[in-house]
């Protein structure tokens, strides 16, 4: 599927050397991840381009400075990143249908159409965390809505990492009466079967809000980044949702190179 940003073993190793805080070789890096010196180009330019801040002299490369966004080589399970898209739902419910495994998430860094219950919009501008997480539940099309307490429940503890208390009310997280976080789930299958089932979140962390919406931001009045949040978040989401549909099971990673 175009547009997907997906992880890379090489993307991995190059920060894995360069976070080591010296300057590292072109030559040095291509030998240990066996790859040309054009490869390790190639890829600093991407990592460059979508926010790493990495000085390049005749002496090698150094990283002087991080996005700090949830891209797939920076977590630990299988995921992919989109810079825009009218919905990570569609996205992630297109991999479905092509047999993509489950606790696969999807990630975007804006949603031009995001979307909440009952057809609402969902303001999705840069700054939040949107993401969908496809799931292979076997239970029943019309319990899917069950998915959705256990998700609430991770954002909560999510927040309250952070100090922040928050409460759940149908499919939203709400702080001192005002919503953080919107939870939407779809699914496909027959009547006694879920085939798929896929999760949308939305969580306010330093983006724009509506009225009637708060931002961790806001309440802390300096936002962790999204790459903390979305690795404290997914880790809760996995635990809860694994206990949910296979108690007494722990639901590991699964991330690529």
């Amino acid at each position: 599927m175009r547009g997907l940003i997906r992880d890379s073993r090489v993307k991995r190793g190059i920060l894995g050397m360069l976070r080591r805080g010296e300057r590292v070789s072109g030559d040095t890096m291509a030998a240990e991840l066996e790859v040309s010196r054009v490869a390790v180009w190639k890829h600093v330019k991407e990592l460059t381009a979508l926010g790493y801040t990495i000085d390049s002299s005749r002496k090698g490369y150094m990283l002087l400075s991080e996005p700090g966004e949830p891209y797939p080589w920076e977590l630990n399970v299988r995921s992919y990143y989109v810079l825009r898209t009218p919905s990570t739902m569609d996205v992630a419910g297109k991999l479905a249908e092509e047999g993509e495994p489950e606790w696969t998430f999807v990630i975007a860094r804006e949603q031009t159409s995001g979307r909440g219950r009952r057809g609402s919009r969902w303001a999705s501008r840069r700054g939040g965390l949107y993401f969908s997480v496809i799931l292979r539940p076997e239970m029943r099309l019309a319990d899917v809505s069950e998915l959705v307490p256990p998700t609430l429940d991770a954002i909560v503890r999510t927040l309250s990492r952070y100090g922040i208390e928050a409460e759940r009310r149908e499919c939203g997280v709400y702080v001192e009466g005002r919503k953080t976080a919107g939870v939407l789930v779809e699914a496909a299958g027959e009547l006694d079967r879920v085939r798929y089932a896929v999760i949308g979140v939305g969580l306010n962390v330093s983006n724009p809000v509506p009225a009637g919406a708060v931002s961790v931001a806001e309440i802390l009045g300096n936002a962790p980044s999204l790459l903390e949040v979305s690795r404290v978040l997914f880790g809760e989401l996995m635990s809860s949702l694994g206990t949910f549909l296979n108690p007494g099971t722990e639901v590991g990673s699964d991330a690529e190179g």
